[in-house]
């Protein structure tokens, strides 16, 4: 998994390297098929025996704190590396994840993955557009106002509130895990699998569209009139019977206290 904000560093003299990035794209593969990067290690090419990919992974988006970033080796640290081109790759990649940042932030869509899985906290005004899958898990909280488009799947599965107005649109899998309870409003169109598998209770309302599975494992009661629109199973295993009308809008199984009808 290539991690924000990622490069191939080149070797250029003995003391010195390039960091070669693409603009909202941290594929390895692609910022090497780009810059026609072999990557061979068996190669004759220069490119190839003193190329290797590295990583700058945030904790929090501020372009002014070093601490906040960590430099990583993603396939370690190569035999020709000397300590004085760690600076320099840590000063190129933090240009580029600047500039990553503002075009996001300004409605510029990020194409592939955006693995932003080690940040903490997220910037007000923080709306991505991302084409593949938004990684956020270790995020504990999210700012009012955060309604990303997702592509892929979104991780937010160690959240344990959101507030009220988060509807992300979301084309692969929602990831919600650890929450409790959901605001009223909450009605995601998720096109994969909705996982909110530690929720006890949903409000009158809640009646969201699933492309594939929705996971309400731990829900101890429905309230009237709930009729999610699900194209794979529905989990209630903490529930033993429902209303006729809950199954209409189910294409697969529907799984109550360990069984399934």
């Amino acid at each position: 998994m290539c991690q924000f904000k990622s490069g191939i560093a080149i070797q250029v003299s003995e003391s010195e390297v390039d960091v070669r990035v693409l603009p909202l794209n941290d594929s390895h593969t692609d910022i090497r098929e780009k810059h026609n990067i072999p990557e061979d290690r068996c190669s004759f090419s220069c490119l190839s025996r003193f190329s290797t990919p590295v990583e700058l992974v945030p904790t929090k988006l501020d372009f002014d704190d070093k601490s906040c970033w960590k430099f990583v080796f993603d396939a370690g640290k190569p035999d020709w590396w000397v300590d004085c081109m760690t600076a320099q790759c840590i000063d190129q990649l933090l240009k580029a994840a600047k500039s990553d940042i503002e075009a996001v932030m300004s409605g510029e869509k990020y194409e592939k993955a955006l693995d932003l899985r080690s940040l903490t906290s997220i910037p007000d005004g923080f709306n991505p557009t991302v084409g593949g899958s938004l990684y956020l898990e270790s995020l504990a909280s999210i700012p009012d106002g955060f309604n990303p488009t997702v592509g892929r799947s979104l991780d937010l599965r160690n959240l344990t509130s959101i507030p009220v107005g988060f509807n992300p649109t979301v084309g692969g899998d929602l990831y919600l895990r650890n929450l409790t309870s959901i605001p009223e409003g909450f009605n995601p169109t998720v096109g994969g699998y909705l996982d909110l598998h530690s929720l006890t209770r949903i409000p009158v309302g809640f009646n969201p569209t699933v492309g594939r599975y929705l996971d309400l494992h731990s829900l101890t009661s429905i309230p009237e009139g709930f009729n999610p629109t699900v194209g794979g199973n529905l989990y209630l295993n903490s529930i033993v019977s429902i209303p006729d009308s809950v199954r209409k809008n189910v294409k697969g199984k529907v799984y109550l206290n360990m069984r399934h009808s």
